[in-house]
């Protein structure tokens, strides 16, 4: 909090969503969001210096299903193949965002190195938030698993 405090004394803590043109026009100097979407909408600004903190490293993976009564859900389910291939992994990393294999990727010399190199140090080990919502739905999808692909 008292972090927070400092940033608003500053002026830095401002009650904005930030975007490529908040971030380019100064108006949002100080942004805590995704590495990911940051580093893309500060594209633009070459004073930009995006931060992993080491005591805040912070994890979050967004949770996918394939519809059991989908029209197609074999095809759905090549698609998700795709996403977690190398080929599709690298697409993520050309993106700006850290695939979910990278480091096994990174070991077996099938990620794209400069891209991989470029992020951000990551630090300290990361903590996946435990809200309730995300909890009840990755609890859903463990115990139904068979039930959401069949």
């Amino acid at each position: 909090m008292d972090f927070f405090g400092e940033l608003k004394k500053a002026g830095n803590f401002l009650p904005v969503d930030p975007d490529s043109g908040t971030i380019e026009s100064g108006a949002t100097p100080v942004v805590i969001d995704w590495d990911y979407p940051g580093a893309a909408a500060a594209a633009n600004v070459s004073t930009r210096k995006t931060v992993v903190p080491e005591e805040a490293v912070v994890a979050g993976y967004y949770f996918q299903a394939i519809n059991a009564d989908a029209p197609h859900p074999a095809a759905a389910r090549l698609w998700q193949e795709f996403l977690y291939s190398d080929e599709g992994q690298n697409l993520w990393l050309e993106g700006g965002a850290r695939p979910v294999r990278g480091d096994a990727m990174a070991e077996a010399g099938t990620i794209d190195a400069d891209l991989w190199g470029a992020l951000p140090e990551v630090s300290g080990t990361p903590v996946i938030p435990t809200d309730p919502q995300t909890t009840k739905a990755g609890e859903y999808l463990a115990s139904n698993w068979s039930k959401v692909i069949s």
